[in-house]
């Protein structure tokens, strides 16, 4: 039977009609942007979000993982802008302050890195990596105690 529609006759009807197509909601192609970033297909997520941010320039989860790929893609400046920007508009989410303390951590701006890691405690004290992150970095930085 295979694939192929077939008749009551058992005979192929052709070729299958093709399903409709849609635009996908901007909910929608953030999610398929931050997968295919995800599974490290770089290229194809930025272009995503590049149309994604051109329709909707405002939308604070485009906003904050496209600065997260411009990290991942080793552009630390734009990443900074445009985390901190997400931020601005929604800063309720200790996994971005993390996000953003990473970004800074890796462009050697250790205090901001450090007061954004201490910022996502401040939201979620149980938030391990913020801890862990901070720890290292403040071991890192030559403070010891604090990290303790």
């Amino acid at each position: 039977m295979g694939n192929r529609m077939q008749d009551v006759l058992g005979e192929p009807l052709g070729d299958q009609p093709e399903e409709p197509t849609r635009e996908l909601t901007v909910e929608e192609a953030i999610d398929l942007a931050i997968q295919l970033q995800r599974q490290g297909d770089f290229d194809a997520a930025a272009i995503m979000f590049r149309e994604i941010r051109t329709v909707a320039p405002s939308d604070v989860r485009a906003m904050h993982y496209a600065g997260v790929l411009a990290h991942q893609q080793g552009r630390s400046g734009e990443a900074v802008d445009l985390i901190a920007q997400s931020l601005a508009l929604d800063g309720s989410r200790a996994d971005w302050h993390n996000n953003l303390a990473i970004v800074l951590q890796r462009a050697s701006r250790f205090d901001e890195a450090i007061a954004a890691y201490q910022r996502a405690i401040a939201l979620n004290p149980s938030h391990v990596a913020a801890h862990s992150n901070l720890g290292v970095l403040l071991r890192a930085t030559n403070r010891p105690q604090e990290a303790e």
